[in-house]
């Protein structure tokens, strides 16, 4: 007999399930949040504007949720106490965490490190908000899943943070946010490491260009509703020749907090249409 011919398939239903997703109010963590929504998740999302984050899950619950409902946490993702309210708010209202999506990040300002412009102040800024953050809210996640399992038998859960291809190589004029990224894959394996026997698994995805409604002004043109010069130079350097979009990172992120992915932990999946494999 077939080892295997009896098997369970695995599921992207998230119904009866808590996702937590910082920066969620706009572009990328947005699409995060509407592709979790739409598959029966309940939804937490945080950012620092009050006004941004409460249209966004307004947004959620029109047009998207599914089964589940959507919630706006205000917060400041790189202030301790903030996190803590977070995740105290979204445990109030949903009972339990089970994925987290640490996506909250700033660039930065562009500038050659031997430029007046690359300074220590835009440095220190973009580690701390980009790294130093994403430790911190990390650590909160994990210590109230392992809470959690305490009650449940160890049900576990997903932390994954979105770092960037930025993490993996060089690109001029942005030393601190590629520092902050490549750093964002070593935490990510050090947590994974740690929290494996807590059945908790950590991962990382990192997009390549992706057009957003916080860069489209840099890539489509207003007046012709085509590409600009940038974006023709930019998709230059991906074998696919074209930049990703939102759906294209919503979709895999959503597949990595699925049943399919529970035997992965401590990686990342590389989303850059061939970025990094030569052009």
């Amino acid at each position: 007999m077939a080892l295997n011919r009896k098997m369970g398939i695995p599921s992207f239903d998230m119904t009866g399930k808590t996702v937590l997703i910082t920066g969620g109010s706009q572009g990328i963590g947005f699409g995060i949040a509407a592709a979790f929504a739409a598959y029966g998740a309940n939804v937490a999302i945080t950012a620092r504007t009050v006004s941004k984050v409460e249209d966004a899950a307004n947004d959620l619950n029109e047009n998207y949720c599914k089964g589940g409902r959507a919630i706006a946490i205000p917060a400041d993702s790189s202030k301790p106490e903030d996190i803590q309210m977070v995740i105290d708010k979204t445990v109030e209202a949903f009972g339990e965490i089970n994925i987290f999506i640490n996506n909250a990040g700033i660039s930065g300002k562009t500038a050659k490190i031997l430029s007046d412009g690359c300074d220590a102040a835009n440095f220190d800024k973009v580690i701390g908000t980009n790294l130093r953050g994403m430790f911190l809210f990390d650590q909160a996640v994990a210590r109230q899943m392992v809470k959690q399992n305490e009650t449940n038998g160890k049900k576990g859960g997903k932390i994954i943070n979105i770092a960037s291809v930025g993490g993996l190589i060089g690109g001029p004029g942005v030393v601190a946010y590629g520092a902050s990224k490549a750093g964002a894959l070593s935490l990510t394996r050090t947590f994974a490491n740690e929290m494996a026997r807590e059945n908790i698994t950590v991962n990382a995805v990192c997009p390549g260009y992706v057009v957003t409604s916080l860069n489209e002004d840099v890539f489509i043109d207003k007046e012709t509703g085509g590409f600009t010069k940038v974006y023709e130079l930019s998709a230059k350097n991906t074998a696919v020749r074209r930049l990703g979009t939102i759906e294209e990172v919503a979709g895999p992120v959503l597949a990595m907090a699925s049943d399919c992915f529970n035997y992965m932990t401590g990686t990342y999946l590389l989303l850059d249409g061939g970025q990094t494999i030569g052009r």
